[in-house]
């Protein structure tokens, strides 16, 4: 009979893909980040200024080798020469928070410009662009160097929301693209022949913004409720980077959902991610956020009893804006009657 040798313990058996099995533990990811990913920084005005000498500093490094060349490999080159020197300050130099600030300030805009200046020159869909860049900023924040620094993802998760809502969403017809249409050989779209809250903006802006709310509106209710529980695990640092992408989302949502359904449905949806918001932000003591989301729960129902009453005189108006106040100022009443209740419920 054979022995097994007690000192050596017996090889892994393989798995039934025959590939190596990759375990990523997102709580594990964090807890490596220490501080950086459950600290809120304080505000500091040396560093405030460093990161944006170095924002530009990165700007004038890029137009200088761009020059008026109509080529854009200066701004390719810039902007790679440029990130790689931040990456080594970052990486090799003393621990200067202002040195280290402005290393930041250059990393983000380098890293940004690459990727819009890589958009425009492929002309790729600006869905995928716009998701591709959010990919390559939460990398830098992953990998060593950068990694850790919040912005980066805060930038990701905006690129993102943009991102999925232009490709989901299609094209917002602006003024411009419209006349591009006319004077093309394609069919003319019917929304072009509508007014819109989109005619003053330009003709590029509306492919990368979309035309669904309701996908913002759901991206950006998720955003903020993965802040929710961001906070309860202590990581507030990380979910104070993605609370900017989650307000902007619900703020556009909302105005599509406006334009699109220009009836009461619409501010009954925004006053529901108001609340979630202001939820968030009160448990999580995120002031801004607290008062975005009372912001736009008051304009959601603002907007239900304007569209449902539809009124046409000063005095209606101000009927419809007297009841939004009571209803808005019923919500706190209700929401504290219902957690004396859940209260009295635990209680032996």
């Amino acid at each position: 009979m054979s022995q097994v040798d007690p000192s050596f313990s017996p090889p892994p058996a393989p798995s039934s893909s025959g590939l190596p099995s990759v375990n990523f533990n997102l709580w594990d990811f964090l807890n490596s980040l220490g501080d950086e990913a459950k600290t809120r920084r304080h505000p500091s005005l040396n560093q405030a200024l460093s990161g944006l000498a170095g924002v530009l500093l990165a700007l004038g490094w890029v137009a200088l080798l761009t020059g008026d060349s109509d080529s854009l490999a200066g701004a390719y080159i810039g902007a790679m020469i440029a990130f790689g020197i931040g990456l080594v300050v970052r990486l090799k130099t003393s621990k200067s928070t202002e040195l280290h600030a402005a290393a930041v300030g250059v990393g983000i805009t380098s890293l940004l410009t690459f990727c819009i200046v890589l958009v425009g020159d492929t002309q790729m869909n600006p869905g995928l662009g716009l998701i591709l860049t959010a990919v390559a900023h939460i990398a830098v924040w992953v990998l060593p160097g950068y990694r850790g620094r919040s912005i980066f993802l805060a930038f990701a998760a905006l690129a993102l929301i943009f991102g999925f809502s232009s490709l989901i969403g299609g094209e917002v017809l602006t003024e411009d693209r419209c006349e591009e249409l006319f004077y093309g050989d394609g069919d003319i779209p019917s929304e072009c022949y509508d007014s819109t809250i989109y005619s003053d903006l330009p003709g590029e802006v509306g492919g990368f913004l979309g035309k669904q709310g309701a996908v913002y509106l759901i991206l950006g209710s998720a955003l903020i409720l993965g802040v929710a529980t961001l906070d309860r695990r202590g990581y507030n640092a990380v979910g104070t980077a993605l609370i900017p992408a989650g307000m902007v989302a619900v703020l556009i949502g909302s105005l599509l959902m406006a334009v699109s359904m220009a009836n009461a449905g619409a501010g009954i949806l925004g006053a529901i991610a108001g609340i979630a918001m202001c939820y968030v932000g009160s448990n999580g003591q995120r002031r801004a956020l607290t008062w975005w989301g009372a912001a736009t729960t008051s304009i959601g129902i603002s907007g239900f009893f304007i569209a449902a009453f539809k009124p046409d005189s000063a005095g209606a108006i101000a009927g419809a804006l007297i009841i939004s106040g009571l209803v808005v100022g019923l919500i706190p009443l209700a929401i504290q009657k219902a957690q004396e209740a859940k209260a009295a419920q635990s209680t032996p």
